[in-house]
């Protein structure tokens, strides 16, 4: 049975990060050549578009090369699609994104308390605020950082990078570790060691179950989780509750240890 994985090793890593690199390029260039503002999240939608349609493409250029006769991809995706939700793969997931939440939050609040007196300068959001903004806006950016994001990071820092750091080096350990890196590096400062934290976890799930929608469903999740707690309004509720604060502050620290736990007793020794 050919599953996804056979399809994401035979991507061109090569390949991928040009078309990547080169769709950036032209998102910079053209609106300098053409004298307007395209807006971060815009521009990530239409590179995360692009690169979406890029992967469908090549998974089916992948098939007509092979000429599956029994198996495609669509046929590789439902049965990885039936195999996400078994019930182990789903208590991690959630146990995961719900730490990872908590991690941040608390990484959140310590970076805000040092800047309030004045130690390091620090003004980024926990969640933000969606309440004032238009349904246009809203749209863009769950399309985009809710449903985008998780297939294309995931496809990119999981399914292509730690699987080719892993055949180059022979060391998944490391494997591991760079991927995570790399993906905890895209993110913003107060976010970086809650987005490597969550990289490993989820490269770890990834590995145990040989799916890929397992992380993707893991970002998936903890991407609208986020995204709900935004539209509400959560944040500035908890800024202004210190009892709440202390709350978070406990239940991270005690998720964290498990997860910590957890990460050293389930590090996988190889890669299949």
């Amino acid at each position: 049975m050919i599953r996804l994985n056979d399809y994401l090793d035979k991507l061109s890593t090569i390949k991928v990060l040009s078309f990547f690199l080169l769709v950036i390029l032209v998102l910079t260039l053209v609106p300098i050549l053409f004298n307007f503002y395209l807006g971060f999240l815009t521009f990530k939608l239409i590179l995360y578009g692009f690169m979406l349609l890029f992967f469908l493409y090549k998974f089916h250029e992948i098939d007509l090369v092979e000429a599956y006769k029994n198996d495609s991809f669509l046929i590789s995706l439902k049965n990885e699609c039936a195999s996400l939700f078994k019930v182990s793969n789903f208590y991690h997931i959630s146990f995961i994104v719900i730490a990872n939440i908590l991690f941040v939050s608390t990484i959140y609040f310590t970076l805000k308390y040092l800047s309030i007196l004045s130690i390091i300068r620090f003004d980024s959001p926990l969640f933000g605020d969606f309440s004032s903004l238009s349904f246009t806006v809203l749209s863009i950016y769950f399309i985009t950082v809710v449903i985008l994001s998780p297939i294309i990071e995931e496809i990119l820092f999981r399914g292509i990078f730690l699987r080719r750091f892993n055949k180059d080096l022979k060391d998944i350990k490391l494997a591991i570790l760079l991927s995570s890196v790399l993906f905890g590096l895209c993110h913003s400062f107060g976010g970086i060691s809650g987005a490597i934290l969550f990289g490993i976890c989820v490269s770890i799930l990834y590995i145990k179950s040989k799916n890929i929608l397992v992380p993707i469903f893991a970002h998936f999740l903890n991407n609208l989780i986020s995204f709900l707690l935004a539209l509400c309004g959560v944040e500035y509720f908890i800024q202004n509750n210190l009892t709440v604060i202390i709350l978070i502050v406990i239940l991270a620290i005690l998720s964290n240890l498990i997860l910590f736990r957890a990460i050293f007793n389930e590090w996988p020794k190889k890669m299949e």
